[in-house]
Order: structure tokens, then C-alpha cells, then sequence
């Protein structure tokens, strides 16, 4: 088959799409309160050498997945033991965010609707999507980014009037133990989840930057974040933040233009789904990705519809109820993914420079 290749911009758009993903209508772990914000900063602030750590294994490895990075840097054995592992992290946030969407769904729009209903919607939706393609996902992710941050700059603008400023208030009155957790938090969700984005970098056009792609991306979507987390907090208060499990739904429900414009909230849910869509994709490409590896399948078509079916019964179990899955989500999951995210990668990378330097030292002339 010939070989699937996706410009930079088309990258970039999955990077957008795939950070704000659940962050839209999640919203942040609140334990900071009014100063959410802050924590924000300071994680955009720690992913940007990440996010270079990321775009230098590019580079060390041109047209290379993660899975053949940790064949090349560990061995076959280990390189295959780690594999396992990121399959897990994939298939597991993958779950993680479909069940989002279920009870996203089974709270606010469909209460009356079997929570496995549109789970399984957005599975097989993106089961189609992966059995195209990493080129479909990146045509879809690059419409679609156009299209919700358009209407998040829309919803940003009507919100205006509702604003109360003084929620804001005390300023820099904080607990900088609360804003250092919720820092780690958002740095692990969702910035940092872009690693599995290593899953797909053997399809990157040669002629794009990955420092470009990645900073780019994740500035963008962080902006975004922060606008949507700053409208939250400004329309609803942080007492009120901290009680809720969808945020940016209620903050939407309450923009009123006069008689004429008002329930926003039912359109709105529809970036949700079209983020949640990206995200659940690109998941399920990278497990693809790795079972292909893992067991020397010609093509990762052929276990892509088996791994979406798991992924969404997977979703339906892994959490007894809403609590757990928010408590798992902002207490358990920032200690839970740091090896995924930062130690395994950190361990390519050294690995990664000493293997150029040794290949630089053999074809040295003498």
C-alpha cells in the first residue's frame, strides 16, 4: 500500500482538535478557584519544552512511530513490552473520552437514552474514520477546527454581557499548592496527551516542521481553553464552577440576546462531538498502529473495527458512575499518565541523540 502522508497544516489541525477535545465542556479540576487561570498559564508554560522534546524525536527518527522508536531505542523485547503499554494508554483514554460524551449525553440531552447509544455512535463513527485513513482524519480535523473555533469566537463575543468581573476577585489570593495541582493536572490533560500524536508522526510530510506543528497547536488550543475557562468562571462564579460537571454547557445556557436568541447550549454540544470525534480517532488509529506492530500485520485496517468495539464496551465499565469518572479524571490521572507522557519519552530521547551521535561517529571521515 502506498504510504499515507499528511501535510503540516492537516497535523496541526488534529493537534487543536484533539487537545480541546473533552477540555471543552470538562473544564478544569477547580481546586484553584478564581485563580484556574493561573494554573492554565503555567501549564502552557511547561508544555512548551514538551512539546519540543516531542518534535525532536521527529527528527531523530524521520518517518518513525513511537513503536518503532522503542524498538529501535530498547530492543525488540522491550521496545514490544513498552508497546503493550502504550496500546493500554490508547485504547484506555480513548475509553475515557467516549465515556465522557455517554455521560455528557445521558445528563444533559438524552437523559432517557441508553448511555451506550451514542458511545457507540462516536465509536463506529470513528472506526470509519480509521479504516479510511489518517488522511480522512486530517481533511475532517481541518474543516472541523475552522468550524468550532468560529463558533467558540461567536459564543466568546454573546457571552460578553453576562460577564462578572468581580468573580475574578481577590486577585493572586491564592493557595499555590491548589494552583500547582491544578497545573499539573491541565499540563496532563490535556496538553501532554498529545504523545500519542508519536503514534502518527511516520505520516507527517517530510516538509513540515514538528517544532512548528506542535508549539502552534498546542498555543492555539490552549488560548482556546483559556478563553473558554475564563468565560466559565466569569459568567458562573468559582462556588458555582466547583459543583458542576459540565461547565461550559451551563455557562452557554444562560446566553440570552433579547427574546430571539436564546438556548444556545443544544448547538454548542455540537463541538463537543466533533472534538470528542477527533480525539476518539486519532486513539483508535494508534492502537491500530501498534497491534499492527506488535503482531507484524500487514495493515492495521484489518483490527480497527475489533479495537473501536472494545474501546466503547471498555467505556461502558471502566467507571461506576460520573463522581468516579471526575475523581479518576483530576486526582488519580495526572500521577497515572506522567510515564506515558514524559518519563518514556525522556527515555527515546536520550536514547534517540545517543544513537545519532554514534551513527554521526561511524561515517566521520578518519
Amino acid at each position: 500500500m502506498n504510504k499515507e502522508t499528511i501535510p503540516g497544516s492537516q497535523t496541526t489541525s488534529i493537534t487543536i482538535m484533539f487537545m480541546i477535545g473533552s477540555s471543552l465542556f470538562m473544564g478544569g479540576s477547580q481546586q484553584s478557584g478564581n485563580s484556574i487561570w493561573i494554573a492554565l498559564l503555567l501549564a502552557i508554560a511547561i508544555s512548551v519544552p514538551l512539546m519540543c522534546l516531542y518534535a525532536r524525536l521527529h527528527v531523530l527518527f524521520p518517518d518513525k512511530n513511537i513503536f518503532d522508536m522503542l524498538i529501535a531505542v530498547f530492543g525488540r523485547v522491550v521496545g514490544k513490552m513498552i508497546t503493550c503499554l502504550y496500546i493500554w494508554y490508547a485504547l484506555h483514554l480513548g475509553s475515557l473520552v467516549l465515556r465522557n460524551f455517554g455521560e455528557f449525553s445521558k445528563t444533559v440531552p438524552l437523559n432517557e437514552t441508553p448511555m451506550i447509544v451514542p458511545m457507540l455512535c462516536i465509536g463506529l463513527l470513528s472506526v470509519w474514520a480509521v479504516k479510511a485513513g489518517i488522511e480522512v482524519i486530517g481533511r475532517t480535523a481541518k474543516f472541523l477546527v475552522l468550524l468550532t473555533l468560529f463558533a467558540i469566537f461567536i459564543l466568546q463575543i454573546l457571552s460578553i454581557s453576562k460577564f462578572e468581573f468581580h468573580h475574578l476577585l481577590p486577585l493572586l489570593d491564592i493557595d499555590w499548592n491548589d494552583v500547582l495541582n491544578d497545573t499539573l493536572s491541565e499540563f496532563t490533560f490535556p496538553f501532554a496527551e498529545i504523545v500519542l500524536l508519536l503514534g502518527a508522526f511516520h505520516s507527517m510530510s517530510n516538509q513540515s516542521s514538528a517544532y512548528r506543528v506542535l508549539l502552534r497547536g498546542m498555543l492555539i488550543s490552549g488560548g482556546v481553553i483559556l478563553l473558554v475557562y475564563l468565560r466559565n468562571l466569569l459568567m458562573l462564579s468559582p462556588n458555582i464552577l466547583s459543583g458542576l460537571y459540565f461547565p461550559s454547557y451551563v455557562a452557554i445556557s444562560r446566553i440570552t440576546i433579547g427574546d430571539f436568541l436564546t438556548r444556545m447550549e443544544g448547538s454548542a454540544a455540537i463541538l463537543f462531538v466533533t472534538a470528542i470525534f477527533i480525539k476518539v480517532s486519532l486513539c483508535l488509529y494508534v492502537i491500530s498502529q501498534g497491534i499492527s506492530k506488535l503482531f507484524n500485520l500487514k495493515t492495521y485496517r484489518s483490527v480497527v473495527l475489533q479495537m473501536g468495539l472494545v474501546m466503547v464496551y471498555l467505556s461502558v465499565f471502566i467507571y461506576k458512575d460520573i463522581m468516579e469518572m471526575e475523581y479518576f479524571a483530576y486526582n488519580i490521572y495526572k500521577a497515572y499518565a506522567v510515564p506515558f507522557q514524559l518519563l518514556i519519552p525522556l527515555m527515546l530521547w536520550i536514547g534517540g541523540e545517543i544513537i545519532a551521535r554514534r551513527n554521526k561517529s561511524k561515517v566521520a571521515p578518519v
